[in-house]
């Protein structure tokens, strides 16, 4: 007698993942945005500090131009410059970290979208009898 249903017993199909909560996308959007504002402002903010650096230096002759090695050492030197860069460092890496996230989360909705209308690899056969291989087209 044939088992209706599988010698196993019933067959159940996977349990879909959980659903990524919205409440969390929202979460990552808006720290996505957050991170963005702070990466512009810490961008300006050292953007505004080297430059009042280079007119500083400029007016005693040190410039990338003139002395990279004096121009090069004084910009290490100076703990403004390394404090903002930082700042806009760690809101690069924040703006790189959710914009991941969300990419990722959106990325695997439509992988799982797409896999709702897989057709079942025992019907992906083509008329000539040889496998279809998943081709395109």
């Amino acid at each position: 007698m044939p088992f209706p249903h599988g010698p196993d017993g019933p067959r159940r199909a996977p349990a879909p993942p959980a659903d990524v909560p919205p409440m969390y996308v929202r979460y990552l959007r808006d720290r996505l945005l957050e991170a963005e504002a702070g990466l512009t402002a810490m961008s300006e903010r050292y953007e505004r500090t080297k430059a009042a650096f280079d007119r500083r230096y400029a007016r005693r002759g040190i410039t990338p131009d003139t002395d990279i090695v004096g121009y090069l050492n004084a910009k290490a030197l100076n703990p403004e410059l390394k404090f903002w860069y930082a700042k806009v460092e760690h809101f690069q890496r924040e703006l790189a970290a959710y914009g991941a996230a969300l990419t990722g989360l959106a990325a695997a909705d439509r992988m799982l979208a797409a896999e709702g209308q897989r057709i079942p690899a025992d019907r992906q056969r083509s008329r000539t009898g040889r496998p279809n291989l998943n081709r395109v087209g």
